[in-house]
């Protein structure tokens, strides 16, 4: 079947219909991917949000025109948050103040957030600068990018999160539009992350899960030094490979489109060429640090927003191996290098 794009990108703040009572809203970023998808989905009586985008002026902004356009005729009432990163909860917290909503994420993306916006140890810019140092990012140009880049990057972006929360977790089942969307909870991108699905409007929304051209960040972080979040992701896909292939699916970047399967299956190929691309260059250099397996994963120069993601991707792969037998991790003057057993 291969995938097939069903529309060209909207214009961002401009609301397009995509299936009955559905309206897709492309909101701002400030970084490389420029934009986040949300989605609005028309009820009796009001609106339910999935998603809000960063917590920006420039997003602040498009709300209060979407209020006009659509809120003065049927409220928002309420906002389903995928996961907890910044691009999709950042307007959570003045969205859901502002009109009374609840909030509704699983419990692990609520309290992550909270413990990000607070700068609480162990979730700040120190604790990230020592564990990438720890992976040999340290003493250059780079290292000084990424800690400026992220340093105190989610607090920024999320500067009133939501105070309170409705849980939301893997089989639940939620009423939406006269439909019902079933939530499909996925994992390694973020702690538990929820996507619907609703069977009778064959629609999937799959936030960051699933992507229709590039393969969503999965990264090891310094709150979890030994997580092994890719085998977690690719169990995740698996899992999502068993879904009706006839699903639109609506992501939270790029474009709706069609060919879940085939995209699951490029998915677990890409991940799978990535390791083993890994593993060949761990063997022929004789270890490598994650600092050092950035230039195999990636071949196109950084800023330090992205070396940051790249870093966390490469310490994952690294991990997976790890976990997997068939490289050994030992610290060699304060930073682990990863060789061949």
């Amino acid at each position: 079947m291969g995938i097939e794009r069903l529309y060209e990108p909207p214009t961002i703040g401009e609301l397009t219909p995509v299936a009955p009572g559905v309206l897709w809203l492309r909101l701002p970023l400030p970084f490389q991917l420029d934009h986040i998808n949300v989605w609005l989905i028309e009820e009796d009586t009001q609106y339910t949000l999935v998603d809000c985008g960063a917590g920006l002026p420039d997003v602040a902004a498009i709300w209060e025109q979407i209020e006009q356009q659509l809120f003065t005729r049927k409220p928002l009432g309420r906002i389903v948050v995928t996961h907890a990163h910044p691009d999709h909860i950042g307007m959570a917290g003045p969205l859901s103040r502002k009109h009374g909503a609840p909030v509704l994420m699983s419990a692990s993306e609520y309290f992550a957030a909270r413990a990000l916006c607070a700068n609480l140890p162990g979730f700040d810019s120190h604790t990230l600068a020592e564990f990438m140092s720890s992976h040999g990012l340290v003493n250059d140009q780079k290292a000084d990018e990424t800690q400026k880049a992220r340093g105190g990057l989610f607090a920024r972006l999320v500067p009133e999160p939501p105070l309170n929360f409705l849980r939301i977790q893997d089989g639940d089942t939620l009423e939406i539009g006269g439909h019902t969307w079933r939530c499909m909870a996925g994992y390694g991108h973020c702690p538990e992350h929820i996507s619907l699905i609703c069977d009778s409007l064959n629609l999937m929304i799959s936030g960051d899960m699933l992507l229709p051209t590039i393969s969503t960040n999965v990264s090891v972080y310094g709150s979890e030094p030994e997580g092994n979040p890719l085998l977690s992701f690719l169990q995740s896909v698996q899992t999502m490979r068993t879904l009706p292939d006839s699903l639109t699916v609506l992501p939270s970047h790029g474009v709706p489109f069609k060919g879940l399967r085939d995209r699951c299956d490029q998915l677990l190929r890409h991940h799978d060429h990535r390791l083993n691309e890994l593993l060949e260059a761990v063997r022929e250099k004789g270890g490598l640090s994650a600092r050092q397996a950035i230039s195999v994963l990636f071949k196109r120069e950084m800023d330090g927003h992205q070396t940051s993601f790249a870093m966390g991707e490469a310490i994952a792969h690294l991990h997976y191996l790890w976990r997997k037998g068939v490289v050994q991790r030992k610290a060699i003057g304060g930073v682990w290098t990863f060789s061949a057993l």
